[in-house]
């Protein structure tokens, strides 16, 4: 029973875990990093897209939990361009 507990706890703790969001119709090299994984935070994260592309950036296409660009392409919660984002 405690593995099962364990499991839950582990599993419940990486699907609660923050991500880098890539949208559909965003550039391929624009990701939006938040620290969260619910339904407002892709939210919060496809807004920082729209606004920083100029455009609608789709739906989510992709995460991971980490961006890295060799141009300022990686947004972090704030809005704020990095070139590198990772611990999300």
């Amino acid at each position: 029973m405690k593995v099962l507990v364990a499991a839950a706890v582990a599993l419940s703790a990486s699907l609660a875990s923050a991500a880098c969001y890539r949208f559909d119709k965003a550039p391929n090299d624009v990701y939006v990093c938040v620290k969260g994984d619910s339904f407002d935070n892709r939210k919060q994260a496809k807004a920082i897209c729209d606004k920083a592309t100029g455009k609608d950036c789709g739906n989510v296409a992709s995460y991971s939990s980490s961006c890295h660009s060799n141009i300022d392409k990686c947004y972090d919660e704030n809005g704020k361009a990095h070139r590198s984002l990772s611990g999300y």
